[in-house]
């Protein structure tokens, strides 16, 4: 591809879209643990009668506290007694072909998929765990905010990804997929795309927040659950898991491998991408002088994700865990994406959602487990910010900033207890056949 050459696709978008609400699925109960009798409410949104696509925004909102279930659509079935009702309309998928699924994730508000519609949901404030903290609101204990701003940076990540990978939204080699799982949705635009590749397969995002778009295909549902609780879903059901940009967003990954592995079908494939940690010869942070403060910057996230538990990095892509949840034919390979947008856009589009990366993924760690003042840490960030555009820009030191992307393909045996076909060495490093050189 031409470095000039800026490919921009958005499947959530899409003139010919046949779409529908998203039927919205709470998978937990107080507190985070399941609801008695199997799992929590199931939460319906009735979608409004016209899909206006001049004016289409995401709906969703945080209700600021008054209840009018008439005005936004909401509906919770529930019998004479009061007690919720679990829809008759169930999953697809799930019921016909997989075990049967607890109310938890059972599927809500299937409609046409020849009528274009859309859905406004709106959820009261103790139903999420949103918080505002320095100007950014949160979700949760997650260190990344879920605002406009960040939304924004997501569906910009989300167009690097389509050009890193040549417009496709996957590295795992489907055929015919039925049920597909996205852990760490974000505004969905990967789940949604590959509805709309796969439109006889049930393609389900998961997040703590609601952030989602609600005209999407007739195929994608969204859920609100916390993955590191268990998964309740029934066992060998799934093709694919899905996780994007993970990141510090788990204490326990060994445990999320495992939750992955279990759901999965036997051949099917887990996809974990995420930036590399910039070790090695090629170093990110070697292109800072000295006196950076981005090197500050990075050592005390080092320890606020010490004192979270929940550690930066790509540890998580280490081969050997995957190795330990079961799964074989572990494949690794890194991308190198360029930052300098002289005469590359894919670089100028990597370089404005690095540059918004540098608030969203700092602020709160730093001010929550390291004290530092939220001022005084927005003025250090505003001045790596005005560092980091100068490299960039720099015809010469601009050739070489590149932030790389490690991307791991593991998959689920068809044979229990099959052996992978790489080895592990006795110091538990993975033995890779095939080039697995950084592309460039």
């Amino acid at each position: 591809m031409p470095p000039d050459e800026l490919r921009l696709q958005d499947p959530a978008r899409g003139a010919a879209m046949q779409s529908h609400g998203p039927a919205y699925r709470r998978g937990a109960g107080e507190n985070g643990a399941a609801a008695p009798n199997g799992g929590g409410v199931v939460v319906r949104f009735a979608p409004s009668p016209v899909y206006d696509e001049d004016n289409d925004t995401d709906m969703t909102s945080v209700a600021d506290g008054e209840e009018n279930d008439e005005a936004v659509g909401l509906e919770v079935d529930e019998d004479e007694q009061g007690s919720v009702v679990e829809d008759s309309r169930e999953s697809k998928y799930a019921v016909s072909n997989y075990p049967s699924l607890s109310s938890r994730y059972a599927s809500g508000n299937r409609f046409d998929a020849n009528t274009v519609v859309s859905s406004s949901r709106s959820i009261y404030d103790d139903e999420l765990d949103y918080v505002w903290e320095n100007g950014r609101r949160y979700c949760g204990s997650y260190s990344f905010p879920n605002d406009d701003l960040e939304q924004d940076r997501m569906r910009v990540v989300h167009q690097v990804y389509l050009n890193v990978f040549d417009l496709e939204l996957t590295t795992v080699p489907l055929e015919d997929p039925k049920y597909i799982l996205d852990i760490g949705t974000g505004t969905g635009e990967w789940a949604i795309g590959m509805a709309e590749m796969f439109p006889d397969c049930e393609v389900v995002g998961v997040d703590t927040s609601a952030i989602q778009p609600t005209a999407v295909p007739h195929n994608v549902f969204f859920e609100i659950d916390d993955c590191e609780m268990d998964w309740m879903r029934p066992e060998n059901s799934c093709d694919m898991v899905h996780l994007r940009n993970m990141s510090g967003a788990f204490a326990d990954w060994s445990f999320i491998y495992q939750q992955a592995f279990h759901c999965l079908k036997p051949g099917g494939y887990i996809e974990v991408l995420d930036y590399y940690d910039h070790r090695g010869s090629r170093n990110f942070y070697d292109a800072f002088p000295p006196d950076s403060e981005l090197h500050l910057i990075a050592r005390d996230l080092w320890q606020a994700g010490l004192k979270e538990g929940r550690m930066r990095g790509v540890f998580h892509m280490e081969p050997k865990l995957f190795a330990d949840a079961g799964f074989v034919d572990i494949d690794v390979k890194e991308y190198s994406i360029p930052l300098s947008p002289i005469d590359n856009s894919l670089g100028k589009l990597w370089l404005i959602a690095c540059l918004a990366a540098l608030e969203a993924g700092t602020l709160r760690p730093l001010t929550k487990y390291m004290g530092w003042d939220p001022d005084n840490t927005v003025q250090i960030l505003d001045r790596v910010v005005e560092q980091f555009k100068n490299l960039a820009l720099d015809p010469e030191k601009g050739k070489d900033f590149k932030v790389n992307l490690k991307v791991v393909v593991a998959r689920k045996p068809l044979v229990p207890g099959h052996c992978t076909t790489r080895n592990i060495a006795e110091n538990g490093s993975m033995d890779y056949s095939g080039d697995d050189s950084t592309i460039g």
